[in-house]
């Protein structure tokens, strides 16, 4: 599979989980608070709220959050604790935001 087939089929589904945001079931009662490597809160999404990532490369990538529990979560299937989390996302140089 060549790189441009593989760079639009991720566009694609990226922009059909920005599409259908409300679909899935976002109920804006409980958030997940994101923090850096510290522990610092950087901001918050709701349960089942997405989360843009910023590559180096300038890709950009949609991700569903599920919030697990006050320190956990799961982005796009994978659980992680909020602290791993910005730790990877600092050593990958990926900047994360709210969708």
């Amino acid at each position: 599979m060549n790189k441009s087939r593989t760079a639009n089929h991720y566009a694609a589904r990226n922009r059909r989980l920005f599409q259908y945001k409300g679909d899935l079931g976002v109920n804006g009662t409980q958030q997940i608070h994101f923090t850096d490597s510290r522990g610092k809160e950087l901001f918050s999404v709701p349960d089942n709220g997405i989360l843009r990532m910023f590559y180096g490369n300038g890709d950009t990538h949609y991700a569903l959050c599920r919030c697990l529990d006050q320190n956990h979560v799961a982005i796009d299937g994978v659980e992680y604790s909020m602290q791993e989390f910005a730790r990877r996302m600092e050593r990958n140089n990926i900047i994360y935001a709210p969708a």
